[in-house]
C-alpha cells in the first residue's frame, strides 16, 4: 500500500523536465528585456521542456529521484492499516492518543502501536504491537501524537524496519504520516489534536469521497560510516541532521570535508551538521544555519564554532554525496549523532558518507505549497516579529 501511495505522489508531481519551469539566459551583449509578445513568440518553436534555445541540454547530474517536493495524491485503495506513535509519559497526550485510536478502530482500520506502548495501557487492547525489527507490515499511513521530537522517532522506527530497508539501502517507500501537535514545540506537527476527527475522516475518507491530500515530501539522508580499510557500515536514517563533531575532547576539531568525490575544505572547529530542510529551524538554526523551506531539494552544511571568520553555512544540491572523515593529522577522534538519537564514534582515518535517501517521508498538510512552514516560523519561532512602526501623522 505504501508502494502505491508514492506512486500515486509521483503521478501527481509530474514529469522531472517541469523542476526548474522554463529558463532565460542573457548572454553578454544581448537585448534587454522582451516585451510579452516577443517572449511568446521566441519560445513558441522550442520544445516542450526546453531550458536552452537551439540547444540540446545533457544533465551533469544523474539524478533519478524527482526533485520536487510539493504535491497532492489519492489514495489507490483505501487505507487499512496504521502506525501510531505518541509522546511517553504525557498523561493528557496518552487521554487524546486513545481516543484516536478508539476512532480509528471504529472505522475498522488496524491500529499497530509501538509495544511498551501496549504495555502501559494507553491504548484500546484492539491495537496489535508493532516492532521494528521484526513485524513486516505494509503501514498504508502514520499518525504521530506529540511534538517534533516524537515524529522524529517515527522515522527513525520506519528506517529501522527490514520492511523498509535492506542492509545499506531503503527499499521501500515510506507512508505517509499524519501529525498532531501535543509536544513542547511542535514545529513539524500540522494539525491540533482537538481536530483530530475532522482530519482523520478526510485522510481515511479521502478515495471514497474523491479528494486529495496535500503533502510534503520531505527530504531523509541515508548515513553511512565508513571503517579505515574502506568497508561501509549498515545505513542511519535522519529526517533532521547528521552532526560530526569531536565529542567530548577539549581540544580543537578537526575534519576533513568532500563532496560528490571532490576535496572541499578542511573544518576546524567544534564539528559540521549536515542538515535537511526540515532540519534546518533544529540545531542547524542555533549555530547559525539558514532556515530552509521542506520543499527545497537541498541539503545544508553548517559549521559549528569554527575557528575562523570566513567559514559561513553552505546550501548545496540535494544530489550530493558527502564524505566528512577524521584525518591522521587531526588531534582529536570524532563522532557522528544521526537526529539526536544515535551516535557513532570515528577513529582517525575513518569517515561517514551521507546522501540523500531514495524515499523521503510523506507528511500531510493542512494546507498546498509551504503554508504550513510559514505558519510555524512566524507563530512558533517568532520569525521577523516586531513592534510595527508608526505611520507618520500629516497635519
Amino acid at each position: 500500500m505504501a508502494r502505491s501511495v508514492v506512486r500515486g505522489i509521483n503521478a501527481m508531481a509530474g514529469s522531472e523536465s517541469g523542476v526548474a519551469g522554463h529558463a532565460m539566459a542573457t548572454l553578454r551583449g544581448a537585448a534587454p528585456a522582451m516585451t510579452q509578445q516577443a517572449l511568446a513568440a521566441s519560445t513558441s518553436s522550442c520544445p516542450p521542456g526546453s531550458k536552452i534555445r537551439n540547444a540540446h541540454l545533457m544533465w551533469m547530474d544523474e539524478v533519478k529521484m524527482k526533485l520536487r517536493r510539493r504535491a497532492r495524491f489519492r489514495w489507490e485503495k483505501s487505507p487499512k492499516t496504521v502506525l501510531f506513535v505518541k509522546k511517553v509519559g504525557d498523561r493528557e497526550v496518552s487521554a487524546r492518543s486513545r481516543e484516536m485510536a478508539e476512532w480509528l478502530l471504529r472505522r475498522g482500520l488496524q491500529v499497530y502501536v509501538e509495544p511498551e506502548a501496549k504495555a502501559t495501557g494507553d491504548f484500546p487492547g484492539d491495537c496489535e504491537p508493532w516492532n521494528p525489527q521484526d513485524d513486516m507490515v505494509d503501514i498504508d499511513f502514520g499518525v504521530v501524537a506529540g511534538g517534533d521530537g516524537t515524529l522524529l522517532h517515527f522515522a527513525n522506527l520506519l528506517g529501522e524496519n527490514e520492511y523498509y530497508r535492506s542492509g545499506r539501502n531503503d527499499v521501500r517507500p515510506l507512508p505517509p504520516c499524519v501529525s498532531f501537535g501535543m509536544g513542547s514545540l511542535g514545529f513539524m506537527t500540522s494539525f491540533q489534536s482537538e481536530h483530530f476527527e475532522r482530519v482523520l475522516d478526510q485522510v481515511v475518507g479521502a478515495r471514497e469521497e474523491g479528494r486529495e491530500i496535500y503533502t510534503t515530501l520531505r527530504t531523509r539522508l541515508s548515513c553511512m560510516k565508513k571503517t579505515k580499510d574502506g568497508r561501509l557500515r549498515p545505513a542511519f536514517s535522519c529526517l533532521n541532521e547528521c552532526v560530526i563533531d569531536k565529542g567530548l575532547h577539549p581540544g580543537l576539531g578537526k575534519i576533513e570535508l568532500a563532496v560528490d568525490g571532490q576535496a572541499v575544505t578542511t573544518v576546524q572547529g567544534d564539528g559540521l551538521i549536515i542538515s535537511t530542510p526540515s532540519g534546518s529551524t533544529g540545531y542547524n538554526l542555533a549555530v547559525g544555519g539558514a532556515m530552509v523551506a521542506p520543499s527545497v531539494p537541498c541539503m545544508l552544511l553548517t559549521p559549528i564554532a569554527p575557528s575562523t571568520l570566513s567559514f559561513r553555512p553552505v546550501i548545496i544540491p540535494e544530489s550530493s554525496k558527502i564524505e566528512v572523515s577524521v584525518p591522521a593529522s587531526a588531534r582529536t577522534e570524532g563522532r557522528v549523532i544521526f537526529d539526536g538519537h544515535r551516535m557513532e564514534l570515528l577513529g582517525h582515518g575513518e569517515s561517514v558518507v551521507v546522501e540523500t535517501s531514495k524515499f523521503p517521508l510523506p507528511m500531510i498538510n493542512s494546507n498546498p505549497r509551504d503554508q504550513d512552514w510559514f505558519n510555524s516560523i512566524t507563530e512558533k519561532l517568532q520569525w521577523n516579529a516586531r513592534v510595527q512602526q508608526k505611520p507618520l501623522t500629516r497635519d
